[in-house]
Parts: C-alpha cells; structure tokens; sequence
C-alpha cells in the first residue's frame, strides 16, 4: 500500500508526502518543521522513514522548511543542477545545509529507497525549476505545479500516472477583474508564471485515464475559488475520474495498492 499526503497547498506553503511505510519521500517542504512533524505522526508516518527532500523550486512557500529538515534528520535535499548555481542567495538565505544537497540533471533517474524519480524541467521565475514523475511499486505519481506552461514531456508521465497533482492557479477572468497591478498579472499569466483552471483541467482530460486520481493544487486565494475549479473539471472530465479539489491550506490523504496487492486482489477476484 502507498500512502500519500496532500500535507498543505498554496501560497501559505507546500508539501506533499509519499510513503511506503518503509520509505518516504517528500516533495516540497515549505512549512515549518513542526507542522511537518505534527502532520507526519497525524498520518501515522514516522519521521525516521523520510530519505529526502526533493525540490521543485526556491520560493519560501516551496522551500522555506528544507534548512531545519536538512539538521533535524540529516537527509539530503534534491534540486536541479541549474537551481543551485542560480540560487546561491536563497539557498543562504533560507539557511540550507550546503552538504546535504544533491543535484539532477533534467531527464535523470534518482532512486531513494523504494522511489525512483524522474525530474523535468517546468517554467516559472525560480531558476531550474522542476516538476516529477515518482514511481513506486509498480505505481505512478505525477507532480506538476508552479508552471506558466506544460513542457512536453510532461504528457505521456502523466498519461503513466495513476495519482496527478496538477496546479489550478487562477481563473482568467478573476485574475483580469481583479485590483492586482498589471506587471504582476502579466507575470502570473505569462510563460514564468503559474497554470490556469482551463490549462489545469485540459490537460488533466488529456492525460487522466478511468480509474485515475487528480489533485488540483496550487489555488490562488485572491484569483480563484475551488467550486470555478470544479465546474471546469464538470465540463471537462469524464466520470470514472476521482477528481479532489485542494482548497488552499487543506490537507488531504490517499491510499493506493501497489501493483503485487492489485494483482493478488484481482486474482482472489476471478477465482
């Protein structure tokens, strides 16, 4: 069974947790390392199981946490090759233990434990960042947030995904309507910025197949609401599709059978 945590999305801060209940990963650390632990043992997941971190960009709300998670367990951070020679600043800033980060080159393999990932360059004004495909147990996990536009590669992981995490940013016409000055909206909507409901949506009915879970992340609090994202995905996606809606703040759960459980319970089904 794969076990994973929606701990937090938002401009508050990001986190997600994926676990074996032998090995964990997690994606994002951008809350305290408090909250961390107090959502880890709400979970039942024990903080002794995390080998890393990995990063997909330097924003405090994505990163912010990663220095004192780096001391308190000693486990490596992961960020592109591209983030940490671009990123000097942040990186002191934000007090990362310069020892305790590994870089990838996008397009690589990382395996941690019973994780293997493969990162892939996303577009957003935080140089080298990055989104994931994650594999475990014969599952895979897409994680895509933080983007003005979707890379390519990006479609046929996520069509392999069985879980998506998608950011649902804004709504065009909110973000139009709204009092924000024009420089930051060009700056949200442009190539370095963040996904739209409908950029969101369409590519999850592109790429989600039946039985397929997806998260829509990543809600602006000023430029969007949960139920315009859920008309979107009524007149998009098909039924058969769990589609979950994370409100800013929220945090949510999942569970999903690895690959030798699915292929025992469906051989105890047809016997």
């Amino acid at each position: 069974m794969i076990h994973y945590v929606v701990l937090t999305t938002g401009s508050c801060g990001n986190c997600y947790i994926f676990t074996d209940g032998t090995d964990t990963i997690v994606v994002d650390a951008g809350v305290t390392f408090s909250k961390m632990q107090r959502g880890l043992e709400s979970h039942g997941i024990a903080a002794d199981t995390i080998r890393s971190v990995f990063l997909t960009h330097l924003h405090p709300d994505h990163s912010k946490g990663v220095g004192v998670v780096q001391r308190k367990l000693g486990i490596p951070a992961y960020m592109s090759e591209i983030a940490k020679a671009e990123n000097s600043v942040v990186i002191d800033k934000q007090r990362m233990e310069r020892p305790l980060i590994n870089t990838f080159s996008f397009g690589e393999e990382i395996s941690v434990g019973s994780f293997t990932l493969f990162p892939f360059r996303s577009f957003h004004d935080s140089a080298g960042s990055a989104g994931y495909l994650i594999r475990c147990r014969g599952r895979s996990f897409f994680l895509l947030t933080d983007t003005g536009r979707i890379p390519d590669e990006a479609f046929p992981m996520a069509r392999d995904a069985d879980v998506e995490f998608i950011e649902a940013n804004y709504d065009d016409d909110m973000l139009e309507g709204g009092m924000y000055p024009a420089a930051l909206k060009r700056r949200i909507k442009g190539e370095y910025g963040h996904l739209s409901n409908d950029a969101s949506v369409d590519f999850a009915a592109r790429t989600a197949r039946q039985g397929d879970s997806v998260y829509f992340v990543h809600l602006s609090r000023n430029n969007n609401t949960p139920d315009l994202v859920r008309q979107s995905i009524v007149r998009r996606i098909p039924s058969g599709i769990f589609c979950k809606v994370c409100e800013r703040g929220e945090t949510f759960e999942g569970f999903i059978d690895d690959e030798e459980e699915r292929q025992g319970k469906e051989a105890g089904a047809g016997a």
